[in-house]
């Protein structure tokens, strides 16, 4: 093999290197450019919405996710209402946008005692229920995440 001969196999495998380093490069900057990504979602929302596709589907339909008073919240509608606005104590519709379900709560798959699961905020506890969620979706098993950089984004 002569000298030129091996000059331009040279000159090939250098620039499949070379080509080999840009594409490390790019995708180095890519990752480096998109520090947030999201890998899973969960939402509740009014209107027995409990997962993104079920949001998906209410707003694509145009459904109306507005209901009477629940009746497992405790709250006894006719003692709550009054027809006239204002009135102290009082409110004057009996429709709203309620959570389904916001009574349950699966204490002991949390670890939380059933007495401090009455003392939480309902919202804490639907925000752990729906982390859990968003890791289930995203096919992450929660525990391999200890240690690691990982948040939740809430949009409340």
């Amino acid at each position: 093999m002569g000298n030129e001969e091996k000059l331009r196999e040279y000159l090939k495998r250098v620039t499949a290197e070379l080509h080999e380093t840009r594409r490390r490069l790019a995708a180095a900057e890519q990752r480096r450019a998109d520090p947030v990504v999201v890998v899973g979602m969960a939402c509740r929302y009014p209107g027995d919405i409990n997962t993104p596709d079920d949001l998906w589907h209410l707003v694509a339909t145009g459904t109306d996710a507005i209901t009477e008073f629940p009746t497992n919240r405790g709250w006894n509608p006719d003692d709550i209402y009054h027809p006239t606005p204002n009135t102290p104590g009082k409110t004057y519709t009996r429709h709203g946008g309620f959570l389904t379900n916001a009574d349950q709560f699966d204490n002991e798959f949390f670890n939380i005692s059933p007495r401090e699961a009455l003392t939480m905020d309902p919202q804490q506890r639907h925000l752990l229920e729906l982390t859990w969620q968003a890791l289930e979706n995203a096919g992450i098993n929660p525990h391999t995440l200890t240690d690691t950089p990982t948040g939740v984004y809430i949009g409340a």
